[in-house]
């Protein structure tokens, strides 16, 4: 009797888990997959992996009733909006969130292309519960402004990269607590991104002994750190690619993202390899040389102080067992 009752259990367990629906790109046209998971709340989390043979070229109604994360990983594409003369692109390494606009779009997939996109679908209704539910009219407006109204890009971060690492273990857990897992890891993107997309335009205007083309200067200072981290350039270098003294740079990113340059370079760096090392079979020394750390030793020592475990026993302590 309890053991079919455990049986039932399980079989209802995994029957209510989310479930990953997967196309395979026609071996005719090129090679691929897309796969898709919907959560509870409606939101569609996707993957676009993707070579054509020839020339792609695909046609669709964007929705209105969606608010879109795009992430590209490989090649980028351009695409086109009906009745609007300027069109969109996304390049290798950026990220845009926008929402549909209801009108026909026309893209076309270059042959012979790698494509690795990542997308996040949040209903527009779940997207303004968020909102009311975590931030202040205010915050609100300015969100509704810069989100709402065109497309917004920002660099993938290591930190994004990581929790996309860490949203693909959703299927470890059974019944609801796939789909809870699947929104924390969700709102946890979502948080990281409109932070990156918005805050700084926020919070910077409240620094106000720092001058307008002086935040600029030190935004750009944190593109480039973000743009090629493993070879991030020094203090001085970096204040001299964005044409600004040394002690401005190091004291404008410290008052603006509250760390110091070097503090913030080491912890995407570990962000970055915490990604790898959950998603790679890349081993410990070759993701420390990856992520710009010459001694594993070093890299060890940092990464424990940070996640209160040694590198190599990372992936095994976030399994669920």
């Amino acid at each position: 009797m309890t053991n079919q009752y455990l049986n039932n259990l399980y079989r209802d367990l995994l029957s209510n888990s989310p479930q990953t629906v997967t196309v395979d790109i026609p071996s005719d046209m090129g090679t691929g997959r897309i796969s898709q998971i919907v959560t509870k709340q409606g939101a569609v989390v996707s993957d676009w992996k993707m070579n054509y043979f020839s020339d792609m070229n695909v046609q669709g109604i964007n929705s209105e009733e969606y608010v879109q994360l795009l992430f590209c990983f490989q090649d980028g594409v351009s695409w086109s909006i009906a009745d609007q003369r300027q069109g969109a692109s996304i390049q290798k390494g950026e990220s845009c969130i926008y929402r549909g606009h209801g009108k026909m779009e026309y893209l076309c997939y270059a042959g012979n292309s790698e494509f690795l996109f990542k997308n996040i679908k949040i209903p527009l209704s779940y997207f303004y519960k968020i909102l009311k539910g975590y931030f202040e009219d205010r915050e609100i407006d300015a969100y509704e402004k810069k989100l709402l109204t065109g497309i917004s890009k920002v660099s993938i971060t290591p930190y994004m990269e990581h929790i996309f690492a860490e949203l693909k273990d959703f299927a470890q857990y059974r019944g609801g607590l796939g789909y809870l897992f699947l929104e924390s890891k969700i709102l946890e993107l979502l948080s990281v991104y409109l932070s990156e997309v918005l805050e700084l335009r926020i919070l910077a205007s409240g620094c106000i002994s720092i001058s307008k083309s002086d935040r600029d200067a030190i935004i750009e200072a944190k593109r480039i750190i973000d743009s090629q981290l493993a070879f991030a350039p020094g203090c001085e270098e970096l204040a001299r690619k964005v044409g600004i003294s040394t002690s401005k740079l190091t004291k404008g990113f410290s008052s603006m993202f509250g760390t110091s340059v070097h503090a913030y370079v080491i912890d995407q760096r570990l962000e970055k390899a915490a990604g790898l090392l959950l998603e790679s079979g890349l081993n410990v020394s070759q993701v420390a040389a990856l992520v710009g750390y010459s001694k594993p030793s070093n890299f060890a020592a940092a990464f424990k102080k940070k996640y209160g475990v040694i590198p190599k026993n990372y992936k095994t302590e976030n399994m669920i067992g």
